[in-house]
């Protein structure tokens, strides 16, 4: 039963990671219908004002708050010169932009950084072992899960009982429409963007505080994660993000405790096997493709 517990813990607190990253991306593929492989640009950015901040003295506890908070204007940043002028393109368009930025940003962290993986400096109960009785749980690990559940929690709250939601789920549904009714697309993007960014923020840190170190390049795997969880969830729903991410963390949960030690370097590989097998059967995702934010 101990056994059970804990690789449910497990497998929440990287489907809560994944379905957080999923949620960055799909917000912003609901407004513009574009997929950011630059999202993950973010993370990196967030993790490197980390690292500067710890250098330079700043006390953890707000570490966090300056963190999150410049990674969301970076976002807003990154919205409003490489992606606002583009909206209405075509999608290629889109897609072209955001590996532009992608390439852009990782030559700035080099410039500034260098190549070398820089290791942040976190508080010691981060790192920290919970136990109770046999059950042994890592305080990142509850962390985690408590962080998505509170912005899943926020970010509904936000999509069905505010204004900004209406207007978001206008523009994504009935875009024209929306135009019509007076809301402006420019906007509801600048502003999905900044939520996005929130999020990036938060996930960032989560990710690389359990990773230890970052690098200009660390960015493929937490966007790879996303999209894929995005895909699996079903494109342009929330609850898809969400459902793509625990779904894809149990799934490598499931892998790493079943296999062999000798076949434990295939998990990833049969992952991606069992991911393509699902969406072979069913190909919107387990929530449905449907571009809109519901």
């Amino acid at each position: 039963m101990i056994k059970i517990v804990q690789n449910l813990l497990d497998a929440l607190s990287v489907g809560a990671t994944y379905a957080l990253l999923a949620l960055g991306l799909t917000l912003i593929f609901s407004v513009m219908n574009l997929i950011n492989f630059a999202y993950g640009l973010l993370l990196v950015w967030g993790a490197y004002a980390a690292y500067a901040l710890g250098a330079a003295g700043v006390p953890f506890v707000l570490v966090v708050p300056l963190c999150v908070i410049f990674v969301t204007v970076l976002s807003m940043v990154m919205g409003r010169v490489a992606f606002r002028p583009f909206i209405g393109a075509p999608p290629i368009t889109l897609l072209i932009t955001s590996f532009g930025v992608l390439l852009v940003g990782q030559y700035l962290a080099i410039l500034i950084f260098g190549e070398k993986p820089h290791v942040l400096e976190v508080p010691a109960f981060l790192n920290s072992v919970i136990t109770a009785g046999e059950l042994r749980i890592p305080a990142l690990q509850l962390i985690t899960i408590a962080s998505g559940v509170l912005i899943v929690g926020a970010f509904y709250a936000l999509l069905n009982r505010t204004a900004f939601g209406a207007r978001l789920r206008a523009s994504a549904e009935q875009p024209e429409t929306a135009r019509l009714m007076g809301i402006k697309p420019d906007r509801v993007l600048m502003l999905a963007f900044a939520i996005s960014g929130v999020i990036a923020g938060v996930v960032g840190l989560l990710w690389f505080v359990k990773v230890g170190a970052v690098t200009p390049r660390s960015d493929l795997e937490p966007t790879l994660k996303a999209f894929i969880a995005l895909v699996l969830g079903g494109l342009g729903r929330v609850s898809g993000a969400i459902l793509g991410g625990l779904a894809l963390g149990a799934i490598e949960v499931l892998m790493n405790i079943t296999l062999p030690a000798g076949a434990i370097v295939y998990a990833q590989a049969i992952v991606f096997a069992i991911v393509i097998a699902i969406l072979v059967l069913r190909p919107g995702g387990l929530g449905g493709t449907r571009t809109e934010a519901a």
